[in-house]
């Protein structure tokens, strides 16, 4: 079994590469690679038969223009395969294409209709394609970093400077098998890069992908918090529900049942001829009846203020207090009414009929629950940040306990039962006022000094 020879090594090398860049095609789709597993295959087949086309002499390709031919196809699918490799732009693709093949194709056409063509002319064919694809490399390092490009441009012009060396050396025979030397180089080195790259592809595809799962499960997680807060909602508005037809019917039932007892007592001392008794009872039903209108009038405000159509417009907040406060002294002053103090208060973009009502019923509670007191005061103030107008309605009543301030602004939630007139709806129409205006109101008691009650309204809608 003789040694293989310098083209028999060479062949099989590339032959190798070529695999390899037809398998980094078919599983990567890796551009460029089925041009370069062509041109390697080309280029392995023609140092295989290295015996059949000796070093011809001249300075014109005679009788082996068919075997510079195939080096030549060789060298052109070699400069498509670059191009696409580097991923350039496609109208540079297109030019550079055009401008790095053209020569090459003008050879072929003269070998196919046998012009002669001079060697020289052959190589500066071939010299264009890796000089040009070259600059190509160079060019794509700036625009895809740490990618290698520059040392497949390296590698690249290493080829052409192989033939200079040689022709320093004067002697042009060994070229065929020096020259394969920087082309397996070129080929080992495009393989490493391309290599690299796709494992630096695969590594971002994975930190896509691990922040796309990261996202995910932060998506799921607050997916099964708004469930889980959106049941608690539900549930809480199902109990709100049951308390509030509790509440309703309780309500309504004290009343009614005083109206049908003091009439049944009424109509039995008619038909006595009592007339002094009923004259006595009609008042004590009336007030019943004014009572059981005055819930149903409450429920009515609570049920307009959630499904009425909001007209937003420029209001004179301070304009509204004193509208608001002289309604409510019109409805009958307290005894030792409290000094009332308004602050610099903002015009804000708002529905003034859905306003009125939550000054109305914050004033309204400051003035039931500072009633009697020493030195009664209400305070009505606002200030401002950069998203919102916070408008505060404070007095120095009997206050509440810190822990029931959530409940103030349920519907019937009368944490003083029965020593203060009322349905214990008004702060309920408050909240609900406020919040769809997309603002927020809450309570924060100060036993020492009453309480201060709290509601928002954005500066832009």
């Amino acid at each position: 079994m003789h040694p293989l020879s310098v083209p028999e090594m060479a062949a099989f090398v590339l032959l190798v590469l070529a695999g390899l860049y037809a398998a980094l095609w078919v599983r990567d789709r890796e551009p460029g690679m089925s041009w370069l597993a062509g041109s390697f295959t080309l280029l392995a087949l023609w140092y295989a038969t290295d015996e059949w086309h000796p070093p011809g002499r001249g300075p014109v390709l005679g009788l082996d223009r068919l075997w510079a031919s195939m080096v030549l196809v060789s060298t052109l699918l070699m400069t498509v395969g670059l191009v696409a490799y580097l991923r350039t732009q496609p109208h540079l693709r297109r030019n550079a294409l055009a401008v790095l093949l053209a020569p090459g194709l003008v050879l072929l056409a003269c070998f196919v209709v046998g012009v002669p063509v001079p060697r020289l002319l052959a190589a500066g064919a071939a010299l264009v394609c890796y000089l040009g694809t070259a600059a190509l490399a160079f060019r794509a390092a700036a625009t895809e970093p740490r990618a290698g490009h520059r040392f497949i441009g390296a590698a690249l012009l290493a080829i052409p400077l192989s033939w200079v060396v040689v022709a320093v050396q004067g002697e042009m025979a060994p070229l065929r098998h020096f020259a394969v030397l920087p082309v397996i180089f070129f080929g080992l080195s495009l393989l490493a890069v391309s290599v690299q790259r796709r494992r630096r592809a695969l590594e971002a595809e994975i930190g896509r992908r691990t922040a796309a799962e990261a996202e995910l499960t932060r998506l799921n997680a607050d997916l099964e918090r708004a469930v889980a807060a959106r049941t608690a909602d539900l549930q809480n508005m199902v109990a709100g529900l049951e308390s509030f037809n509790r509440s309703v019917s309780h309500d309504l039932r004290g009343p009614l049942g005083g109206i049908e007892g003091l009439a049944r007592v009424s109509a039995a001392a008619l038909e006595r001829g009592d007339v002094e008794v009923a004259r006595r009872l009609l008042p004590a039903i009336a007030d019943q009846a004014q009572t059981s209108g005055q819930l149903v009038s409450a429920l009515l405000q609570l049920a307009r203020v959630g499904d009425v159509t909001l007209h937003r417009e420029v209001v004179d907040m301070a304009a509204l207090v004193r509208e608001s406060v002289d309604q409510l002294l019109l409805q009958g002053a307290p005894a030792g009414r409290p000094r009332i103090e308004v602050g610099e208060l903002p015009d804000v973009l708002a529905d003034r009929e859905l306003l009125r009502p939550v000054f109305v019923n914050l004033i309204g509670n400051a003035l039931k629950f500072t009633r009697g007191g020493a030195d009664s005061r209400i305070e009505i103030r606002a200030s401002a940040n950069d998203d919102e107008y916070v408008v505060c309605v404070s007095d120095n009543g009997i206050g509440f306990p810190a822990d029931v301030a959530d409940r103030l602004f349920q519907p019937f939630s009368r944490l003083h039962g029965t020593a203060y007139e009322g349905h214990g709806i008004g702060l309920s129409i408050v909240r609900r006022a406020v919040e769809r205006h997309g603002g927020r109101a809450w309570a924060e008691p100060a036993p020492e000094r009453g309480a201060a009650f709290y509601f928002t309204l954005p500066r832009r809608v």
